[in-house]
C-alpha cells in the first residue's frame, strides 16, 4: 500500500517556478492597462461632483437674489460679462463660460 500511494504523488505535478512566473506577468500586465481607465473615471466623477456643487451654488446664489434683491448681494454672474445671462438659466459658468 505505501508503495501505491508513492505512485500517485509522485505523478501528481505541481506548478514550476516559470509558469508561476508567466501568470504573475499577465496578471500584471492586465492590472497595468486597467489602473490608467480607473483612475481616469475617478476624476471624471469628481469632476462631475465639483460641476454639481457649483450649480447647487448659483442656484443658492440666485435663489437669495430672487429673496433679497434689496441686499445689493454682488454676484458672480455678474462678473461673467455676456455670458451671465445665458449661465443664469440652469447651466453654470466658469472661466466666462457655459458649460
Amino acid at each position: 500500500m505505501g508503495e501505491a500511494v508513492r505512485a500517485r504523488l509522485g505523478t501528481v505535478r505541481g506548478f514550476s517556478l516559470i509558469e508561476l512566473l508567466i501568470v504573475v506577468a499577465i496578471i500584471l500586465v492586465i492590472a497595468a492597462i486597467a489602473i490608467p481607465g480607473l483612475l481616469r473615471s475617478r476624476i471624471s466623477a469628481n469632476d462631475a461632483r465639483a460641476i454639481a456643487n457649483i450649480r447647487t451654488l448659483n442656484s443658492a446664489e440666485v435663489s437669495y437674489q430672487i429673496a433679497f434683491p434689496q441686499n445689493g448681494f454682488s454676484s458672480s454672474l455678474q462678473r461673467l460679462g455676456p455670458n451671465g445671462l445665458k449661465c443664469m438659466t440652469g447651466i453654470v459658468a466658469v472661466n466666462h463660460a457655459c458649460l
